[in-house]
C-alpha cells in the first residue's frame, strides 16, 4: 500500500510554509477528534479515530524539516500511477467552475441595524479596513480581505474578524488573535452574538446584528462545503 500524501490529509500546499502546517493542523484536530464523535457510534468514532491518526503522522512528518525532506523525495520518485491499458470512455461533463467566496457573498444584503458592522467587498470602508489590518491583519493585503466585520463600539475595528479566500482571523478585545485556514474548514456558524467554527466557540461578537451574522456565515459555510 503506498503511504498516504501527508499534504493532502492536512490539506495544504507541498510549498507550504510551517506556520500555515500548523494552522491547519489545529483545525483538522478540532474536526476530527475522536471526543466530538463520542455520542455516535462504534464506526463513528473508529472512523474519526483512523482520520485523527493520520492527521497525527502527517503533522509529525511535515513539522520535522528532516521528514519532510524525505517524504518530498519519496514522493518524487514514485511518479504517477500507471494508468494501465488505454481504453475508450465517453467523457463526463466538465464540471462547472467553483465560484470563488467574493463571488458567492457579492450579493448579500444586510440588515446592519442598530450598527453597520459587516462588511463585505468591495464595500469595505478604507479607514476601517487599515484599522483592522494594523490591529490583526498582520501579513495580508487589502486587496485580499473579503469581509471585515466590526466589534468596535465607535467603529474602529480594531476587534472583530476578517476574512480572505484563505483564511478567516479574529481578535476580542484583551484576547489574542484566532486564525484558521478555510482549506481545512467546512462548518462556521453565527449563534446570536456566539460564532463557531465546526461547533468550538471562535470568536464572541457584541456589535454586529445576529441576524447578519448568521446570514453570513450561512453563506460562507455553503461555500466551504462546495470547496472542501
Amino acid at each position: 500500500m503506498s503511504e498516504e500524501n501527508h499534504y493532502e490529509v492536512l490539506g495544504v500546499r507541498p510549498e507550504a510554509p510551517l506556520w500555515e502546517i500548523e494552522l491547519a493542523y489545529k483545525g483538522r484536530r478540532s474536526q476530527y477528534h475522536p471526543d466530538r464523535y463520542a455520542a455516535g457510534d462504534e464506526a463513528a468514532v473508529a472512523w474519526a479515530t483512523a482520520k485523527m491518526q493520520a492527521v497525527n503522522k502527517a503533522y509529525a512528518v511535515l513539522k520535522d524539516p528532516d521528514q519532510r525532506e524525505r517524504f518530498d523525495r519519496s514522493q518524487a520518485s514514485a511518479g504517477p500511477a500507471d494508468p494501465g491499458p488505454r481504453t475508450e470512455r465517453a467523457r463526463a461533463p466538465e464540471p462547472p467552475p467553483l465560484r470563488s467566496l467574493r463571488e458567492v457573498l457579492e450579493g448579500l444584503e444586510f440588515s446592519n441595524e442598530p450598527f453597520e458592522r459587516v462588511f463585505v467587498a468591495p464595500h469595505i470602508p478604507r479607514k476601517k479596513l487599515l484599522g483592522a489590518l494594523d490591529s490583526y491583519g498582520e501579513g495580508l493585503r487589502a486587496q485580499d480581505v473579503v469581509v471585515l466585520i466590526d466589534d468596535t463600539v465607535f467603529g474602529g475595528a480594531r476587534e472583530g474578524v476578517l476574512i480572505t479566500e484563505a483564511q478567516i482571523r479574529g481578535k476580542a478585545k484583551f484576547e489574542a488573535v484566532d486564525t484558521r485556514l478555510l482549506g481545512c474548514l467546512t462548518q462556521i456558524t453565527a449563534h446570536g452574538a456566539g460564532v463557531r467554527i465546526h461547533g468550538e466557540p471562535f470568536i464572541s461578537l457584541s456589535i454586529p446584528n445576529p441576524d447578519d451574522l448568521r446570514l453570513l456565515f450561512e453563506a460562507v459555510s455553503e461555500h466551504l462545503k462546495q470547496t472542501n
